[in-house]
């Protein structure tokens, strides 16, 4: 299956929220996401904005973006991808948006869940900081991250 397909089989109005590439970026978060071939980057939805305004999801900690991605070598993936301040203080706010996203592809979004599957450990579930990051490497924070399924905080993602 491809990232656009298994958008639109995800409930309304996520189902139409489909963008080639990396058009469903903010302008400012666009250039903190590269790939060595701009080809293999085959969609991407603005899944906060596309839930933002549905009724049980509004005051929800949604996550920001979902990526289609296609490896040289290997299926067609999605890659989830975060972007927010990087303090101590914002690593909770942040595991919760994961646990959001996780209970939300369990639920509603099946095959966008099996994409996610094919997607490498440190590309699953990506933060990006905003700005500048403040988190120490072994700080209790940091170990909480990698317990949640991000492996690090990045200044941007650049896919291979």
């Amino acid at each position: 299956m491809t990232f656009k397909k298994a958008v639109e089989a995800a409930p309304s109005p996520v189902n139409r929220a489909y963008c080639q590439g990396k058009q469903a970026l903010e302008n400012r978060h666009r250039r903190l996401v590269t790939c060595a071939d701009s080809r293999r980057l085959t969609g991407s939805i603005f899944l906060d904005s596309a839930l933002a305004q549905e009724p049980g999801y509004a005051d929800k900690p949604r996550w920001d973006y979902g990526l289609g991605y296609k490896p040289e070598n290997g299926r067609e993936c999605a890659v989830w991808v975060e972007v927010h301040s990087a303090t101590t203080r914002e690593v909770s706010g942040v595991v919760n948006k994961l646990q959001w996203l996780r209970d939300w592809l369990n639920s509603e979004a099946e095959q966008l869940k099996k994409m996610t599957i094919f997607a490498k450990d440190d590309f699953r579930f990506v933060w990006i900081a905003s700005s500048g990051v403040n988190i120490l490497k072994n700080s209790r924070q940091a170990r909480q991250l990698s317990q949640s399924g991000i492996s690090s905080v990045r200044k941007n993602l650049s896919l291979p």
